[in-house]
């Protein structure tokens, strides 16, 4: 078992460690906090306002019942508060949009079914076209236990990770940073990992830092370089 360790972020949230990355969880009571308080600033911003997802991400949702992806077009987008036609879950707390109106739900359509249709909510995925050394998102209305695969090892409940227990209502925000040389080229969320119930929940404001490529790196490299030599001309 992963040993975690704790530390205090200048967030007042928690930051956990496991062997390869870092989580750090921003609580619901800082909910649409800016990206310079999630550490988030000049990153790649996915809010899932329209269709059309940035470039570098790809999202794939599986359930008994069907799914879609890996796509970079989703089949919908969704608004709590005008697209809700089956309850009101997820505007509890003041919705889950982290920033603007819609985000993204677990299920074939980005839209709702029927909560006691089980088979029809299912498994998110986050691909990334290029591996990435951070990952944010938020979360809303996780009822139970949320498995989390980075690259598809399991790391157990994100709930517990992040500290938030399993509230139904606004989780908040988690950051996953990459340690020791990790990226990461998919994140998967498993929802009812602990019972046959399978959970809705609601993600948005997925915020990613692509690791430049080695000519980048290189160019960079060279750049720097050619700097301190006219310098010290």
């Amino acid at each position: 078992m992963k040993r975690l360790v704790f530390s205090v972020l200048l967030v007042g949230a928690i930051q956990a460690a496991f062997a390869g990355y870092t989580f750090s969880p921003v609580s619901a009571g800082s909910w649409g906090a800016s990206d310079a308080t999630l550490g988030v600033s000049g990153y790649v911003i996915e809010d899932f306002e329209d269709v059309n997802l940035v470039s570098g991400l790809q999202v794939s949702v599986s359930s008994v019942n069907g799914g879609y992806g890996p796509t970079s077009t989703l089949p919908n987008t969704f608004d709590p508060f005008t697209d809700s036609t089956f309850g009101t879950a997820f505007q509890i707390g003041g919705g889950g949009a982290w920033d603007g109106r819609r985000g993204l739900i677990n299920t074939r359509t980005n839209r709702e079914f029927t909560y006691t249709e089980g088979d029809s909510w299912g498994i998110i995925k986050l691909h990334f076209a290029t591996p990435v050394s951070s990952v944010g998102f938020s979360l809303q209305q996780s009822d139970l236990a949320l498995e989390l695969l980075i690259n598809g090892t399991s790391f157990g409940d994100l709930n517990s990770i992040g500290g938030w227990g399993n509230n139904g209502s606004r989780q908040g925000y988690m950051r996953i940073d990459g340690t020791a040389g990790s990226t990461i080229s998919s994140i998967t969320l498993v929802n009812g990992v602990s019972a046959p119930f399978r959970d809705g929940i609601m993600i948005d404001h997925v915020a990613f830092n692509p690791v430049p490529e080695p000519a980048s790196m290189l160019a960079l490299g060279l750049g720097a370089l050619a700097m301190v030599r006219r310098k010290r001309k």
